[in-house]
Order: C-alpha cells, then sequence, then structure tokens
C-alpha cells in the first residue's frame, strides 16, 4: 500500500536527518490512523452493497472519496518532499564571531547569501503544491568543538540561522502562491532512536523510542557547525503548532 510505503520512507529520512522526528512522528501517527481509517470502511461497504439504500451508498462513497482524495495529495506532497535535499549544515564561523550568538553586519549579507539557495528550493516546492496547506518545520541544532562552548550559545546560534532562513523565505512570499496558508515552526533538532523489536508476542512495537541520539560530530575538532532541517508537511499530518 502506497501510504505503507510513505510510513517507511519517513522512518528511513529520519535516521537521516531529513526529517524532525517529532514531525516523523506526526506524519506517521497520522498516515497510521489512515490505514486504520480505510480499513474500517471495507465493513461498511459490504453491508450497504447488500442492505444500503441508494442514498446511503452515494453519501458513503462520495465521503469514501474525499478521503481518498485528500490521502492522495498528501502522499504526493512527501513524496515530493522526500526528493528534495532537506538538510543543510554550516560553519559557524561563516556567521558568527569568536563566543558570540549575534550576526554582525558586516556578514549580514554573507548570511542571507548562504540561506537564498535553500529559500529558494522552498518556495519552490510551495509553487508545486499551490492549492494545499502546509506547516514548515526548520528544526535546527549545533554542534561545538569547544569544549568551553555552551548548550545555549549553541541553540542561540542554531536559532538565529533557522530565524535568517524564516526571514529570507517571508521576505519572498510575492512569490509564494498562498502566503496566508503557510504556518511556521521554528524548532530545536530532535533525534529519535528506534524501538528494537519486541523479544515477545506482548506489547505493540512503537516506531520510535523516546531517547535522544547524541547530536553529529563535528567533521573536524577544529569546526563548530549550525545544521538545519526544514520539513513542509500538510496541515492535517502535523499535530504541533506554529510560532511565527
Amino acid at each position: 500500500m502506497e501510504i505503507l510505503d510513505v510510513i517507511k520512507l519517513t522512518n528511513e529520512k529520519e535516521k537521516k536527518s531529513e526529517v524532525d522526528a517529532q514531525v516523523g512522528n506526526d506524519i506517521i501517527d497520522s498516515l497510521t490512523a489512515t490505514v486504520k481509517q480505510i480499513d474500517s470502511l471495507i465493513p461498511v461497504s459490504i453491508h450497504l452493497g447488500k442492505q444500503g439504500t441508494k442514498y446511503e451508498i452515494l453519501n458513503f462513497a462520495e465521503q469514501t472519496n474525499v478521503l481518498i482524495q485528500n490521502s492522495l495529495i498528501n502522499l504526493l506532497s512527501l513524496r515530493h518532499l522526500y526528493d528534495i535535499s532537506t538538510y543543510s549544515q554550516f560553519e559557524t564561523a561563516t556567521f558568527f564571531p569568536a563566543d558570540s550568538g549575534s550576526i554582525p553586519a558586516g556578514k549580514i549579507n554573507e548570511a542571507k547569501e548562504a540561506m537564498e539557495p535553500i529559500a529558494r528550493r522552498i518556495i519552490l516546492f510551495l509553487n508545486d503544491h499551490p492549492h494545499e496547506k502546509f506547516q514548515t518545520v526548520i528544526a535546527y541544532s549545533a554542534t561545538s568543538a569547544d569544549k568551553e562552548m555552551n548548550d545555549t550559545l549553541c541553540k542561540l546560534r542554531g536559532l538565529v540561522v533557522a530565524n535568517l532562513l524564516l526571514d529570507q523565505i517571508k521576505s519572498n512570499e510575492a512569490f509564494i502562491p498562498r502566503p496566508e496558508w503557510i504556518h511556521y515552526n521554528t524548532k530545536w533538532m530532535i533525534k529519535w532512536k528506534e524501538l528494537p523489536p519486541p523479544t515477545s508476542g506482548k506489547g505493540k512495537q512503537k516506531h520510535h523510542k523516546p531517547e535522544p541520539t547524541p547530536a553529529p560530530k563535528p567533521e573536524s575538532k577544529h569546526r563548530n557547525m549550525v545544521s538545519l532541517t526544514w520539513n513542509i508537511v500538510p496541515v492535517s499530518l502535523y499535530a504541533g503548532s506554529s510560532n511565527r
């Protein structure tokens, strides 16, 4: 089934840091609920085929068609999203002076230029799906090779870069078909480990384990990094909130 394929693909994207774990959980939970809803329609269809009135059959067919069409639209959007590179990484020296969480005026144009290709991919995606409402989630993380750099500064730098990307998108809203249909959220990137297969038949296996994995190590001990992962999710599949 197409839905099950997309659920599997969502898990794979999480492992590659191309989907935030909380976003992935929302997607998988919503798609799983859709599968159950579709399965529940089978006995109803059989019953109506035997005893239903013409009105009941037509009404059921109309409701079923809406459910299936909405599901297909969501799946198409997700498959398109998963075909795009949604993970980017930057050296913090590109944006920030040492021990600072602010981008100085002399580097702001350079920082904006670094965000432009990402903003362009997001805007192109939204143009390819002009009739859908989306939640755009920009998840950020940061790693430090400097043991004296505290987590607060790392997170602040990640947030500043995420907001810079968001500002780049919003400054180009004239090129987004329905900007009022697009909601935004910036958040700290969460990664989850998958649960191991259950050792007995008792209990159900969940698709994620609520235990964060360590942040990825810098490619070099002399490099501090900020990472961004952006996900554009149909609002019907997203349980989180917007903050912008």
